[in-house]
C-alpha cells in the first residue's frame, strides 16, 4: 500500500527471481523471511519504468480490508500508559523506574479492518475511543533485555481500542473492570490498514497520535507520552512468556477520551479516523446491532 493505492504483492513481483520465493498467501509466511520481503518490495517499488506505471494499482477506498494480522494472534494491550491520559484520569503517573507495564490480554475475535462497519454492541451506549500504536512482533522473543527487544519486531500498525464504559463493565463486583466485556466484543479492535515495516519507524517513542470522530478532532498527542517504551514493555512480556511471530502489542492511549469530551460517545453513524505519523490512517464507521 502507498498513500491511498494498493498493488497485489503477485503483482509488484511478478516475475519470482525477483522474490526470495514462492509469494506467500498469509502474514505468518511473510515473517519467516521478512526483512528479505520488505527488501525486494522495496526494490521493486525503486524502479524507474520509463514507460509510466503500468502496474495495476487500485483504489484503497474501493478496497475490502482485513486486520493485517496473522490467524489468531496473541493480542496484549497496555492499560494506563500514556502520562497525559493518567493524568486526565486523575491519578499520578507512576514511576516506571518502581513499577512495571500493566497489560491485559484480548480475544482476536475482536479484530477487524480498515474501511469497517464496528456494530456497538447489544445493550451498550457508552462506546469510548483509544487511538493507539499496535506493534507487531516477528521475531520469536524470550527473556529479551530492553537494549534488544526492537530487534523482535516486524513492524507497527494503528490500532482503535473501542472500549464500552457502561456500568456494568466498568463496576463489577468482586473483581473489578470486566475488560472482556468492556473491551473484547467482536469488532471492538480495528486495526490497520497495513503493516509498515519497522525500518520505516525508527522512533516509535517519538509518532504524532490523533484521533477525530466526524472530523471533530478528540485525541492530539504524541508516543513520547508513553509511560513504558515499546522496547520495555516487549522485555517485560517478554519475562512472563515467549512471544511469537505474528503476536500484536497495543501500547496504550493517550489523553482525550470521551470523559474528556462531557462524555460524549460513539454513536451510530459516526466515522472515526485514528492516525499516526509515518504509520498509517485507520477509518471505522460506527453501527448499530
Amino acid at each position: 500500500m502507498v498513500s491511498e493505492r494498493l498493488l497485489p504483492l503477485r503483482d509488484l513481483l511478478p516475475d519470482e527471481r525477483t522474490a526470495p520465493g514462492p509469494i506467500p498467501d498469509n502474514l505468518l509466511a511473510l515473517l519467516e523471511r521478512w526483512d528479505d520481503w520488505v527488501h525486494s518490495v522495496e526494490a521493486a517499488l525503486d524502479v524507474s519504468r520509463p514507460d509510466g506505471d503500468d502496474r495495476r494499482w487500485r483504489p484503497a477506498h474501493a478496497t475490502g480490508f482485513h486486520a493485517p494480522t496473522t490467524h489468531h494472534p496473541t493480542m496484549y494491550c497496555a492499560g494506563a500508559n500514556f502520562r497525559d491520559h493518567v493524568v486526565e484520569m486523575g491519578a499520578t503517573p507512576p514511576d516506571p523506574a518502581k513499577e512495571h507495564p500493566f497489560h491485559f490480554l484480548m480475544p482476536s475475535a475482536s479484530l477487524t479492518g480498515h474501511q469497517t462497519y464496528v456494530a456497538r454492541p447489544k445493550g451498550m451506549h457508552r462506546l469510548d475511543w483509544e487511538a493507539e500504536l499496535a506493534v507487531v512482533i516477528g521475531s520469536r522473543a524470550d527473556r529479551v533485555p530492553v537494549e534488544q527487544a526492537l530487534d523482535h519486531v516486524a513492524g507497527y500498525t494503528v490500532a482503535n481500542d473501542l472500549s464500552c464504559r457502561d456500568d456494568v463493565a466498568m463496576k463489577t463486583p468482586l473483581f473489578g473492570i470486566n475488560w472482556l466485556l468492556q473491551k473484547g466484543w467482536r469488532g471492538l479492535k480495528p486495526l490497520g490498514p497495513a503493516v509498515v515495516p519497522a525500518r520505516f519507524v525508527p522512533a516509535p517513542d517519538n509518532l504524532d497520535i490523533r484521533l477525530s470522530v466526524n472530523g471533530q478532532v478528540r485525541q492530539d498527542s504524541n508516543t513520547s507520552q508513553m509511560i513504558f517504551s515499546v522496547a520495555e514493555q516487549i522485555a517485560a512480556l517478554s519475562q512472563l512468556a515467549p512471544l511469537h511471530p505474528g503476536d500484536v502489542l497495543m501500547t496504550g492511549t493517550p489523553a482525550g477520551t470521551a470523559a474528556a469530551h462531557q462524555g460524549r460517545y460513539l454513536q451510530p453513524g459516526d466515522r472515526v479516523v485514528a492516525e499516526i505519523t509515518g504509520v498509517g490512517r485507520l477509518l471505522s464507521t460506527i453501527s448499530g446491532t
